[in-house]
């Protein structure tokens, strides 16, 4: 079915703007009927998913599909404009070019899917629209099935809508139920200056396209797949004390490293040893809300609790504990959620009265008993999966796992025997201290010994509890220190708040319950996580003393841009058979006139019963609908260099998934839409090892015509720079 017939089957259809579930379109079985390869899918999809728009974006049609998201009631449109490459201003692909693909043969069509920025979405696309890069989504597939993402961006941070996540789901799934053959992107996302690249590869071992299944392609100045596992596998395994050491020379950037590292560490139930595992904590922690004391880089309810470690955890208050989950991705009021704590809380307490002091629930016990007074076990699991650590009244509720049974089990003890520690920030921030870190927390510690003293009368003013200080610390420059930097500090669920009284304008100490969730983090954290993220990834991963090691592998990360997604060919039934059928041209159009490697070849779904006869018609048919070289192609055989008899039953000559060579005549060798990578090839043999353009600003050597980086040729890579008149490589230079 050509664009004509799409556009008459469009028009005779009442036009419909009713959008469909932004959540689940293309999701499994929500679009049936794509059983065909890439160019049928997306024709079927504009027949049956898409309106024809009454405009056209440089002459070409468009369609829209309109899509409303539950989660925030957005509508906003997805347009596909089937772009045909002989009438383009551009027919070639620099994006081909770039991701290696340079030798396939130009395809007929390529088609767009779009969705513009979210302040466009009510307007007609404009006549840039193919160039811009602020759209939401933006990609680009060859009806032979190969394409490129060209942009992905999440709508404005300040409008509360959907993320560039979202949308690469949304992307992802349109890719699958197409049925395209393999994706390329070129990953240049940053933010706040930090490229995602560098700073998830270190993380995760992978680009943040990694997640939908998207690997290395090719790099930049002769970076290779094994170079950029090799640089990865290096920089994740960057023991954080290995870099503290490292960073011995630099004392201020050692300590603000060594807070950081410490800061993470106490939050983390499980031990940060290296920099791909902080990374990976504070990316996780980084995207809870609101605050947690302690966290896990994995989600599931079966947390991994050191001993040693569980004796540290604060209790927060109930109130707080409550918000924090109501406040978090959850589908229950704060009522609810409050009611299940309660019951849990008292089924603790009627263990605790009959079997003893010591006693445990495990999560199982306790779930069934709640489920008696609690239908919804979603909830009940909910919480049990969220309690940690937290206080009601006197006594404290926790969350452990028996050594023994490796069971999650949960206890309830008083208060009063609970012992709790104390957290200073101050000693984490002032690096100018002219005390050492052990005598400020002795004088610290001492101070709010006094205070807790008098918290039963109220807050206590500055002079008083100076005053008594003084008894015991003699050095009342010391005392004067940590009275005007203990404000915040922390002591189980309260901190100490350091204020000035309104009626006498004294400075006044006084402790407070911390039972607001946002105001726990304000407290307990003092960072900010993108700051630490930023500062991490500039001062170790970019400016790392003494190692050429990180930076070389530093630089690889950096210089491997373009990934890509293969999808595998697979049956779609038991009774169809996925062929790809790839054109073997004869001796003398390899040897003259195709010198580049053999282009991909078509993808057809065909019955297994149909005769080898039959395959040459439909092969022959997909050919000459996919490249502009083939449209008068004729099929006359089937197999390589000995055909298979026409009479054979297809199942009984190949098999299934398999690639099949076809031979024929009339190839078009006169046209100039030959390959996506135009028609001239530039010689690449730089010295860093690059064969092919990568994208990277390059000059010409004028003697020998081959071509180099600028950056390798000494010459600033800067686009302002002025490359000279007449440039000569070194071979040509000392020939």
């Amino acid at each position: 079915m050509d664009s004509s017939t799409i556009i008459e089957a469009c028009n005779s259809r009442k036009r419909n703007r009713n959008p469909f579930i932004f959540e689940t379109f293309a999701i499994g079985d929500s679009i049936d009927g794509f059983s065909g390869p890439f160019r049928d899918n997306i024709r079927m999809f504009l027949q049956e998913f898409a309106t024809i728009e009454d405009y056209t974006l440089c002459g070409f049609p468009i369609w829209s599909t309109w899509l409303i998201s539950n989660s925030t009631g957005s509508v906003f449109p997805l347009y596909t404009i089937e772009e045909t490459t002989q009438l383009s201003l551009h027919p070639f692909c620099d994006h081909c070019k770039l991701s290696g693909w340079g030798h396939h043969y130009v395809s007929k069509r390529r088609y767009h899917l779009l969705i513009p920025a979210n302040e466009n979405w009510e307007k007609p696309l404009g006549s840039d629209s193919f160039e811009i890069g602020t759209h939401v989504l933006h990609g680009l597939i060859h009806c032979n099935g190969y394409g490129h993402l060209l942009s992905i961006n999440g709508v404005n941070e300040d409008s509360n809508l959907l993320s560039g996540s979202d949308f690469m789901d949304l992307w992802d799934r349109l890719c699958t139920i197409f049925k395209t053959r393999k994706i390329s992107l070129n990953d240049v996302s940053k933010k706040g200056g930090v490229h995602l690249r560098l700073l998830h590869g270190v993380a995760y071992g992978r680009s943040w396209f990694g997640k939908w299944g998207y690997r290395f392609c090719r790099g930049s100045y002769g970076a290779t797949e094994k170079k950029y596992e090799i640089a990865v596998q290096f920089l994740s395994s960057l023991g954080l004390d290995k870099i503290l050491n490292d960073f011995r020379k630099d004392f201020t950037e050692r300590r603000k490293i060594k807070q950081i590292i410490g800061t993470y560490r106490e939050l983390s139930e499980v031990p940060l040893i290296t920099i791909s595992e902080l990374l990976q904590f504070m990316l996780a922690f980084k995207s809870k809300a609101p605050f947690h004391s302690k966290m896990k880089l994995a989600n599931g309810d079966d947390y991994w609790c050191d001993p040693d470690i569980e004796e540290k955890n604060r209790p927060i208050s109930m109130e707080t504990f409550v918000n924090m989950m109501a406040n978090s991705d959850c589908r229950w009021p704060a009522r609810r959620l409050e009611f299940v704590v309660i019951v849990i809380v008292n089924f603790l307490k009627e263990n605790q009265a009959n079997v003893g002091r010591n006693c445990r629930m495990t999560r199982q016990d306790l779930r069934n008993e709640a489920r008696k007074f609690i239908g919804d076990t979603g909830l009940i699991d909910f919480v049990l999966k969220s309690i940690r650590c937290f206080a009601l009244g006197s006594q404290i509720v926790r969350r452990s796992i028996n050594p023994t049974t490796k069971l999650l089990e949960f206890t309830i003890h008083e208060f009063a025997k609970e012992e709790e520690s104390i957290r200073f920030p101050f000693l984490d921030m002032d690096s100018d201290c002219r005390w050492t870190e052990r005598k400020v927390k002795q004088a610290a510690e001492f101070i709010v010994k006094i205070l807790r003293a008098h918290n039963g009368d109220g807050a206590m003013s500055r002079q008083e509890l100076r005053d008594k200080a003084r008894t015991t610390i003699c050095d009342t420059g010391l005392i004067d220190y940590v009275l005007k930097s203990i404000n915040k500090s922390i002591m189980g669920n309260k901190t100490i708040f350091r204020s000035k009284n309104p009626s006498t304008k004294r400075i006044e100490f006084a402790f407070e319950d911390i039972v607001d969730a946002n105001r726990v983090e304000n407290i307990e954290l003092h960072m900010n996580i993108d700051q630490d993220l930023v500062y991490l990834y500039e001062t170790v991963l970019l400016s790392y003393p003494g190692s050429d090691s990180v930076s070389l592998a530093t630089g690889v990360v950096l210089d491997s841009k373009r990934f890509v997604k293969e999808w595998k060919l697979e049956d779609q039934e038991h009774q169809i058979m996925a062929l790809t059928c790839k054109v073997l041209p004869s001796f003398d159009e390899l040897e003259s006139e195709l010198t580049r490697p053999l282009s991909p070849g078509v993808v057809v779904f065909v019955p297994p019963w149909i005769t080898i006869g039959e395959l040459k018609g439909v092969t022959q048919f997909a050919l000459r609908d996919t490249y502009c070289i083939m449209q008068n192609f004729v099929v006359t055989q089937i197999g390589g260099l000995r055909g298979i008899e026409d009479e054979r039953m297809l199942s009984c000559a190949v098999g299934r998934d398999a690639h099949v060579w076809v031979r024929g005549c009339g190839l078009d060798l006169d046209t100039e839409l030959r390959y996506e990578g135009g028609p001239i090839k530039l010689k690449v043999d730089c010295i860093c090892g690059a064969r092919d353009d990568d994208g990277e600003r390059m000059v010409n050597c004028d003697a020998c015509q081959v071509w180099f980086h600028t950056m390798c040729t000494g010459i600033d890579d800067h686009e302002d720079e002025v490359i000279p008149e007449i440039f000569l490589c070194d071979s040509c230079r000392n020939f």
